[in-house]
């Protein structure tokens, strides 16, 4: 959470993550809001109101096992028609491999959102390529996992998948885990989008990713 006296105006922007999935785990989405509101604080000294904004998980959903690509654009179409009139969208999506096809459909259905592709990567830096942002794995489950256990990331006790996110998130690092990692893969695009930590051509800590060790602090 952060916290400003500014004039910043109250509202949402959206970022839904879209991990695409082959014929052993689902396509998944995660949609988080960032959200800027009013504390009920007043700054006399800048004379304005004390904003804060915050991450919020709203949304998770696992397409049918082989749901073929080609139906996607459709499916997202629906599913951001009534959100765009709330907000800004960005929608980011995983371009590693075959979803560099899929960015391609995305791009000819016009969807209300602003597309965010990502080249998840065995490297060491984020860079730029032509058609995508290219990201380190380890960076990605980085900044997901700072967001989380500093509490950055609000998670509704009550949300759909909840308990199966969790596991996904337990099980990141453990190389002999059969866990699917679709949701969390989604997470960590829609965080990345919402706050990513670090810029083009810096290097990945030196901190390993133990996602699979010390458990994350999930707020509930």
């Amino acid at each position: 959470m952060l916290m400003t006296a500014s004039r910043q105006k109250a509202g949402s922007v959206f970022h839904l993550g879209l991990d695409l999935g082959l014929r052993r785990n689902p396509t998944a989405l995660a949609l988080v809001e960032d959200v800027t509101r009013p504390t009920g604080k007043f700054d006399y000294v800048y004379y304005t109101h004390v904003m804060e904004t915050v991450l919020v998980l709203r949304n998770l959903q696992r397409l049918p096992l082989e749901t073929p690509y080609a139906e996607l654009p459709g499916y997202l179409e629906r599913y951001l028609e009534g959100l765009a009139r709330r907000g800004p969208v960005h929608l980011v999506v995983d371009a590693t491999g075959v979803g560099l096809p899929v960015v391609e459909l995305l791009q000819l259905a016009q969807l209300p959102a602003r597309l965010k592709p990502v080249v998840i990567t065995g490297g060491e830096s984020v860079g730029q390529l032509p058609h995508a942002a290219s990201v380190p794995r380890s960076m990605l489950l980085q900044n997901l996992r700072v967001v989380l256990e500093t509490g950055g990331l609000r998670i509704p006790s009550g949300l759909r998948l909840l308990r199966e996110l969790k596991q996904e998130l337990r099980a990141l690092g453990d190389p002999k885990s059969r866990t699917p990692d679709d949701m969390a893969f989604a997470l960590a695009l829609a965080v990345w989008s919402a706050r990513p930590q670090p810029v083009v051509g810096e290097r990945s800590v030196a901190l390993p990713v133990h996602l699979g060790g010390p458990k994350p602090r999930l707020p509930v």
